[in-house]
């Protein structure tokens, strides 16, 4: 998704590509280091204003991003909007009922995000 950002908006910021992602400043930094470190990414200090770097990405990560699977939503969607019209209501309602017998139809499914280790609370 970071690689995505910056392909669509080159010359992006880690603080616009959190924002757009959902994801905070932090772990799109150590993303982008990863990225960095592999040669899929490059910073580049403005000349104008010396605090903001802007991100690009090189031939090599453009070939990557081309190659990568897409994201497990977009090939749901993808798949989804192909099925008839009945069988996506049909899967909606069961689904809502599924939902709606775990006590679990007001709850905000967004997925949260997170780089690093798993700890056991106790670890931490």
């Amino acid at each position: 998704m970071v690689m995505q950002e910056i392909v669509l908006c080159d010359n992006i910021m880690v603080k616009e590509i959190a924002q757009n992602i959902n994801l905070s400043s932090a772990t799109v930094t150590s993303i982008l280091d990863r990225l960095e470190k592999r040669g899929l990414v490059r910073r580049i200090r403005s000349t104008t204003d010396k605090r903001k770097v802007g991100l690009h990405a090189t031939e090599d990560g453009l070939e990557t991003l081309q190659s990568a699977p897409k994201p497990l939503q977009q090939h749901f969607i993808a798949r989804f909007e192909a099925l008839e019209e009945w069988e996506q209501t049909q899967m909606l309602a069961t689904m809502q009922r599924i939902a709606k017998m775990m006590d679990a139809d007001a709850i905000d499914a967004s997925p949260l995000l997170e780089v690093g280790l798993i700890q056991k609370a106790d670890e931490s």
